[in-house]
């Protein structure tokens, strides 16, 4: 997907958190391990955090950090 802020190709990949961790994103082509778990690589600063776990698709451009996350509102 090309970003529509700057034009450079998003990476693909996925938000995932829960009670116990930080919210993080990591491309579709690399896994999560426990040293960037315990680093904090990958981590959404601007996140808010609950007691719910969650996960969701999202694509990131590393030119400008903006992310494209697909949703609807239910009603």
């Amino acid at each position: 997907m090309k970003c529509p802020y700057c034009g450079n190709e998003m990476q693909t990949g996925v938000l995932s958190g829960n009670d116990r961790s930080q919210i993080t994103w990591k491309s579709d082509d690399k896994e999560t391990s426990l040293f960037d778990k315990l680093m904090g690589n990958g981590k959404l600063t601007a996140a808010n955090y609950g007691a719910a776990s969650f996960s969701v698709a999202a694509n990131f451009c590393d030119a400008c950090k903006k992310m494209i996350i697909d949703t609807d509102v239910a009603k």
